[in-house]
């Protein structure tokens, strides 16, 4: 597993499982030594942990997981439960072929998704987890996870839980998504020898189907129109040369 900072710093970063998660999810987890899973999160409207969003000929749709939604708020995600009264698998599995079936990759993947879409899903929870592990196999992504709800940090909130999880978990640096910016205080960090690092978020291209490319779609999309050396070539920090259809690596 590479290490990414300088002089041997430990760099850790982290999210909640995500439905489908989009390219930036994984980068950050690569990007990390150790990944820790926000299990203990509660859900956000217009969030992304039981919905993404695929491509289609009328452009980008959401699918979208039905919760049971009585008392979400004071529910953390790994206990929240999936609505089992909507067939929610079938029409997400459907969508997926139907939108998918000319794909270059279509055929590699269909088994797996095919499969996911036919289980009985209790926790949403488990169903992110199992579609992330299988993803970051193939972008051929190592690097240890652990899980929020295993740890004393996990009592902490917003700020003050960033710094105490880079506390717990021995780093001396914290890679953050892009608007960690708008509740971190970074002062708190730099006392305490903690460096953060934002996220960029990157614009790239690489073949799609259905016309104009449209960005930041799940990385199944990545994975079906480009096959899994190119996806984690993109993930990892590459860009697509739709001149000679290569990918080029990062530098980095």
């Amino acid at each position: 597993m590479p290490t990414f900072c300088e002089n041997g710093m430990k760099t850790i970063s982290g999210h909640q499982s995500s439905y489908l998660p989009w390219y930036g999810f994984f980068e950050k987890m690569y990007k990390s030594d150790l990944f820790a899973i926000h299990d203990t999160a509660q859900f956000e409207k217009k969030g992304f942990l039981n919905r993404n969003r695929i491509k289609t000929p009328q452009g980008p749709r959401w699918l979208t997981v039905p919760l049971q939604m009585k008392q979400y708020k004071d529910i953390e995600l790994r206990n929240m439960k999936i609505d089992q009264t909507q067939d929610w698998q079938k029409k997400h599995w459907m969508a997926i072929k139907m939108n998918y079936a000319k794909a270059p990759y279509f055929e590699r993947y269909q088994h797996f998704f095919q499969d996911v879409y036919q289980r009985e899903w209790e926790y949403l929870h488990d169903l992110n987890m199992h579609i992330i592990e299988f993803f970051r196999k193939e972008l051929r992504i190592e690097t240890p996870m652990c899980y929020v709800s295993e740890l004393e940090c996990r009592k902490e909130k917003k700020s003050d839980f960033v710094l105490a999880l880079c506390q717990e978990l021995g780093a001396d640096r914290y890679y953050s998504g892009s608007q960690g910016s708008d509740y971190l205080i970074e002062s708190d960090f730099e006392r305490n020898g903690i460096v953060i690092e934002y996220q960029q978020i990157r614009h790239f291209g690489y073949p799609q189907l259905f016309g104009e490319h449209i960005p930041h779609l799940s990385v199944l999309d990545m994975l079906m129109n480009c096959g899994a050396d190119t996806a984690e070539m993109l993930v990892k920090g590459g860009q697509y040369d739709e001149s000679n259809g290569i990918c080029s690596a990062s530098r980095r």
